[in-house]
């Protein structure tokens, strides 16, 4: 019966040792190269993502330049539009008055061309911020 029992303790242990071995030495191991390539992964993954979302953002900038650029070479071209309108109207008035050309005008003749100048010039100006904000809604939104 002692010798019995002394192969059962035996075993008992023997197995107890193989099991630890291959606790420790294969699936402990393993495990935690598991762990560890999920976490390149996760490393790799969020890298992407941040170069996505650079990339996105770069993107969006290059967009709200080239608006904003957009924006400003409209309000240029309307500006130079606006006062040659004015030129155009104060000349025009001269001819009509039999004066030469960029003479003085009589003050009414005078006010109210200069009042659609400034007319022209705050219609434009309303509408290039109009523009402005336009582009910075929707390229930074």
């Amino acid at each position: 019966m002692k010798k019995a029992l002394m192969i059962t303790a035996i075993i008992a242990i023997v197995a107890i040792a193989g099991s630890l071995l291959y606790y420790y030495v294969f699936f402990r191991t393993g495990i935690e190269k598991a762990e560890v390539r999920l976490q390149e992964q996760n490393l790799e993954l969020e890298k992407i993502k941040q170069s996505a979302e650079e990339e996105e953002k770069n993107i969006r900038q290059q967009g709200l330049v080239k608006c904003l650029d957009n924006a400003d070479k409209e309000y240029s071209r309307r500006l130079l539009e606006n006062y040659q309108a004015y030129s155009d109207s104060w000349n025009a008035e001269c001819k009509r008055l039999n004066l030469p050309v960029n003479s003085s005008l009589p003050k009414e003749s005078a006010e109210r061309i200069e009042k659609e100048l400034d007319d022209g010039y705050e219609r434009i100006t309303k509408d290039y911020e109009s523009k402005k904000n336009d582009c910075f809604k929707f390229w930074q939104d």
